[in-house]
């Protein structure tokens, strides 16, 4: 099996055979993951579609009704109650299912509510 041809490294600066030995100590950290995204968190977003029937949850409360979908133009969100930053956790109970427009009007009202405290 042939080898690598020796390349030169910008980082140490010295010529290697394969890859620099020292990588690993130059190398970004990978950061953590926040345990959303992936399949298990998309099945749970489906559980809380189906369980919401679809349905935005604040436009019920104004007796609108506004159906959602999981993908395309009419996507919903799936929205934490009570966020994460004040101490909601991923929990089904603390799901529901929003419209693009009540999510973002909720987004901007935490985010003022956050900037004056």
């Amino acid at each position: 099996m042939a080898t690598r041809p020796s390349r030169w490294c910008g980082k140490c600066r010295k010529v290697h055979a394969g890859d620099c030995p020292n990588r690993v100590a130059w190398q970004k950290p990978v950061k953590a993951k926040s345990g959303r995204g992936g399949r298990p968190w998309r099945r749970k977003r489906e559980r809380v579609f189906e369980r919401d029937g679809f349905l935005c949850r604040e436009c019920l409360r104004q007796g609108i009704v506004t159906v959602v979908t999981l993908h395309g133009t009419k996507a919903g969100i799936c929205d934490h109650i009570v966020p994460k930053a004040e101490g909601g956790s991923d929990a089904e109970s603390n799901l529901q299912t929003l419209c693009q427009p009540c999510s973002d009007l909720k987004t901007q009202l935490e985010a003022q509510k956050g900037r004056k405290q």
